[in-house]
């Protein structure tokens, strides 16, 4: 079903490539080929709101300006300088290909997306990715906003994913490669998902492929491609504690295993599935305040953070508590909240802490 060339590649190619050139985004990483500073903002965009990712990309080059200095860094000062980002387990996996690069490629990127896609974290998009923009070479990279385009030109009644739909998906960027550099063509189709053919309500009078889009044509396009089926949200609950000190707060380093090991947070009772209960925060704390070496009276409940991570709803109460002064360790710290975030904290935690200071 790709598009073949008596079908009009070439014509598709060029409006799609006038248009990004008139109407793309100003980006800080569209500034540069360098394969390191390409490769970094590409995980960073994994999940992660374009807005968000801006003043981040350049502060994690300022701080790792290479991938020499990112390899020799010690994971907490990665975490840290990943707060708040999300999804942690990218910057753990960013670390450790920084490192292997190192080690196997002498501080180089490979070119070639087949050895790109051997690394930690590097999956078949980043790698395409990384392998257009930054070396442009003819390979596909297909997010999710260019599968929504494709979904829609053919009106796919099948996952894009898979089969038939997949592999024309891959036929017709083969196609628009011949006609025009990699690099450029799947920015286009990135940028093209991202600002015209979004989820709800595209903009098809704004969009080059308009004429030969199937799904237009049929007067439905946000019916394509189908939805995916979503799991279903799971409603959990956790407590955490705050014992303020002259100002300071206790922090715990999260252990190996898990999600966000090797963030600080809040000393905070792991999930529970369902709604807070008091009778259930009272045995999760004291549990937890035995773990740490000290007791711990539950003082008042201060409120509450509301919190998701992939399919789970997390409802954070925020406890202040009473009791003997853990002291410092490798795995306690008292710290203020504007000196906090330098630990390298946890999203909730970060939400904790600003929650705190908007009532101070």
């Amino acid at each position: 079903m790709g598009i073949e060339p008596k079908r009009g590649a070439g014509s598709l190619a060029d409006r799609l490539i006038t248009w990004y050139e008139q109407e793309r985004r100003d980006l800080p990483w569209r500034h540069t080929r360098d394969p390191y500073a390409v490769w970094i903002s590409e995980v960073m965009l994994q999940q992660t709101r374009v807005d968000a990712v801006k003043g981040r990309w350049e502060r994690f080059l300022a701080r790792f300006p290479d991938l020499r200095s990112l390899a020799a860094a010690p994971i907490e000062a990665v975490l840290a300088e990943w707060a708040g980002l999300g999804y942690y387990r990218r910057a753990r996996q960013l670390h450790e290909a920084a490192r292997r690069v190192v080690e196997q490629h002498g501080g180089r990127l490979p070119s070639d997306p087949g050895r790109l896609g051997e690394l930690p974290g590097m999956g078949a998009y980043t790698a395409g990715a990384v392998a257009s923009i930054a070396f442009d070479e003819a390979v596909p990279a297909v997010d999710g906003n260019v599968l929504r385009v494709f979904g829609r030109f053919f009106a796919f009644t099948e996952d894009p994913r898979r089969g038939e739909a997949a592999r024309s998906i891959r036929e017709t960027i083969a196609f628009l490669h011949r006609r025009a550099a990699p690099s450029v063509v799947n920015q286009a189709l990135m940028e093209l998902g991202a600002t015209v053919c979004v989820p709800r309500a595209p903009h098809c009078s704004w969009c080059p492929w308009s004429q030969e889009c199937r799904a237009r044509e049929l007067g439905r396009p946000e019916d394509f491609p189908p939805p995916r089926r979503r799991p279903r949200t799971v409603e959990v609950s956790a407590y955490a504690a705050v014992q303020p000190v002259d100002g300071r707060y206790l922090f715990r380093l999260r252990g190996e295993g898990g999600h966000n090991q090797g963030l600080w947070e809040f000393p905070t009772v792991p999930w529970h599935e369902g709604r807070p209960r008091p009778a259930r925060a009272r045995s999760g704390l004291g549990d937890l305040a035995g773990r740490l070496g000290t007791s711990w009276t539950l003082a008042e409940m201060l409120g509450t953070i509301r919190h998701t991570i992939t399919r789970h709803r997390i409802t954070v109460e925020i406890w202040r508590v009473e009791g003997p002064l853990p002291a410092e360790s490798a795995s306690l710290r008292w710290r203020t909240l504007d000196e906090a975030p330098e630990l390298g904290l946890t999203a909730a935690a970060d939400r904790v802490r600003r929650f705190l200071l908007d009532r101070r």
